[in-house]
């Protein structure tokens, strides 16, 4: 099974052996090289210690010095005379010290084994015995390799389970959260956006789940919001449509009494269709400014002066309700960065909607500098928003109040156009409203730095 946890496993017990193999390669010789430089200086030693004895023995302890030292630390021991001639051995047969040096190694034709000798010069001595010669068999470092090799070979092998069992719990541990998201993202591909994955870790991974976590949460609010807004769409739709088509068909049939009723429904159908006209230019107008592909005509302009015609064009329909609309900006405003048309189309929404739910009272603009922004505030004493309202009413056909709303006409998407709006101008827009206590607007533009000017 081509799994991340085979993978993973896979790869750290192979890194691992990459290390344990060469590591052991050069510990053995380590100490091969060790036990070889080792068992020269013990033979070097040993020659050192034959010859030290010498002037202490006569010719029987001679005899018995060099077998007690061949059956006592199987080694061999050479003694040359002052003629360069072997005097007596122990059992290296045709042994010559000519052309030797003071140690090195030794093969006996004999016997075909390998030593390490080495020579020790004698002190006077009765014998007629000028150099000791001592030597050590190679396969004296057979066993202590063979027993190192064995050390090796379990701590290799106890090395490699441990680290089977520490390479397991780990790939578990790291695999098991990313099993978990494979399996919340195949049922999310299902359509089951309600799947949660733990996250109950810190590090990467917890931050993975958590922001499939939201993703998931985005991805329902998306699905609900389209369902809602395509319902929405249908129903802003169906009611002008229904009056075009019945209106017209009393047209069509002559089912009129009189001119002015014809005319009557000749201006029905027009309000209608205009309604339905700027409701998709509308929808038509949010989905560029979401993807992106919404241009601006961009160029220094006075907000106050926009503001200022946006109430100009609001008052007369104000003034019709007895509403008073008043302006006041701050002098000397600094200039920003904007699209004229675009801003005023902002003013306007946020006018639009104050005039419509405000039946008395006063409606308020002013503007001031605050730090690098301009601040444009739009207040009236209209119905208000129920506070559980505030955070939903950017959203497109978000309603307060269903049945009062349609009634006041609209495409229901004034507010959340007028948002899309002013974060592309890099401003912000905010709101704060109390039922029964009218409500207060905010919008924000950063002034134009100077390079712009």
């Amino acid at each position: 099974m081509n799994t991340i946890f085979l993978k993973l496993f896979g790869s750290v017990l192979f890194l691992f052996l990459i290390v344990l193999f060469p590591l052991g390669f050069v510990v053995q010789q380590i100490f091969s090289t060790y036990n070889e430089s080792h068992l020269q200086e013990e033979t070097a030693e040993l020659a050192q210690q034959q010859a030290d004895l010498l002037p202490l023995l006569d010719e029987r302890r001679l005899g018995l010095l060099v077998d007690a030292l061949s059956e006592n630390t199987a080694r061999e021991i050479a003694l040359a005379g002052s003629n360069g001639e072997i005097e007596t051995s122990s059992g290296v047969e045709e042994f010559s010290p000519a052309g030797l040096g003071a140690e090195g190694t030794y093969q006996d034709e004999a016997s075909g084994r390998e030593y390490y000798y080495a020579e020790a010069e004698a002190v006077s001595n009765s014998f007629d015995v000028t150099s000791v010669y001592v030597f050590s068999p190679k396969h004296l470092l057979g066993g202590s390799m063979n027993e190192l090799l064995l050390a090796l070979i379990w701590a290799g092998t106890g090395s490699i389970l441990l680290a089977l069992g520490f390479t397991f719990i780990a790939a578990r541990r790291l695999t098991s959260p990313l099993r978990s998201m494979e399996k919340a993202a195949r049922q999310m591909a299902t359509g089951n956006l309600n799947v949660q994955v733990p996250a109950s870790s810190k590090d990467e991974l917890g931050s993975l789940a958590r922001s499939m976590n939201e993703l998931a949460r985005d991805l329902k609010q998306f699905r609900n919001t389209r369902r809602e807004f395509l319902s929405n769409v249908s129903h802003e739709l169906r009611t002008p449509l229904s009056y075009v088509q019945g209106y017209s068909r009393a047209l069509k049939e002559g089912w009129y009494r009189s001119e002015e009723e014809k005319q009557q429904y000749v201006h029905l159908i027009h309000d209608e269709s205009h309604r339905m006209t700027r409701l998709i230019n509308d929808v038509f107008e949010l989905s560029k400014m979401e993807e992106d592909r919404f241009p601006l005509a961009w160029e220094l302009v006075q907000i106050e002066n926009i503001a200022e015609a946006a109430v100009q064009k609001i008052k007369p329909q104000a003034r019709q309700k007895g509403i008073d609309v008043s302006f006041d900006a701050e002098p000397a405003l600094p200039a920003a960065a904007a699209d004229p048309m675009r801003v005023e189309q902002i003013f306007s929404n946020i006018l639009q909607n104050a005039v419509t739910y405000t039946q008395e009272g006063h409606i308020d603009v002013k503007l001031s500098r605050q730090d690098k922004q301009i601040w444009c505030r739009f207040s009236d004493t209209g119905t208000g928003i129920d506070e559980e309202h505030l955070p939903y009413i950017f959203e497109r056909f978000y309603r307060t109040d269903k049945s009062r709303s349609r009634a006041h006409g609209g495409s229901g998407l004034g507010l959340a156009i007028a948002r899309e709006l002013t974060e592309l101008h890099h401003g912000s827009i905010s709101v704060q409203s109390r039922a029964g206590q009218g409500t207060s607007f905010l919008i924000q533009f950063p002034v134009a730095e100077e390079e712009e000017e």
